[in-house]
This record gives structure tokens, sequence and C-alpha cells, in this order.
């Protein structure tokens, strides 16, 4: 993904547009990622491709078992610790 500066942002919004019909652009502000920038083309399909979350009560029982059945694999089993805080 390209990275522009909040300046670069402000100054070269046309070039920035450009880009924007290739790919999302991410834009930082003191160093840090606060936006991206996309096309109303990929705005749609990330919409049209979301899921709505569902509540435990209303999901079928076998997929919630099947999930409350799923465990860590013993390579990953160290990860538990850092929910601990």
């Amino acid at each position: 993904m390209v990275t522009v500066t909040g300046e670069q942002f402000q100054k070269a919004s046309g070039s920035v547009r450009a880009e924007v019909r290739r790919a999302p652009v991410e834009v930082t502000y003191h160093g840090r990622p606060e936006l991206v920038v996309m096309s109303i083309e990929d705005y749609a399909l990330l919409r049209t491709n979301r899921r709505p979350a569902l509540l435990r009560e209303d999901m079928p029982r076998a997929r919630v078992e099947r999930i409350a059945g799923n465990r860590v694999s013993p390579e990953h089993a160290g990860l538990d610790a850092l929910m601990d805080d």
C-alpha cells in the first residue's frame, strides 16, 4: 500500500487521487497511520463483502458448538499469557 504524509496529501491531492484509483492509500500524521483513502469502487466492494456480527443466541447451535470446540495449537499456547493483563 502506498503511504503519504498528511502534508503530501494536502499539497498533492491530484496525484493521490490518481494513486487511489489503482489501490488504497494510507495517510499518516506525525508518523502514525490515521486514514486510508480508497476509490468508491473499492469501498462498495468492501461494504458488499462484510458480514454482520451475530449474537450467540442468534447462531445455529451447531455453529456455536463448533466454535466452542476450537483449540489453539500448542505452538501458539503462549499467546494466552498476553490476555492476562
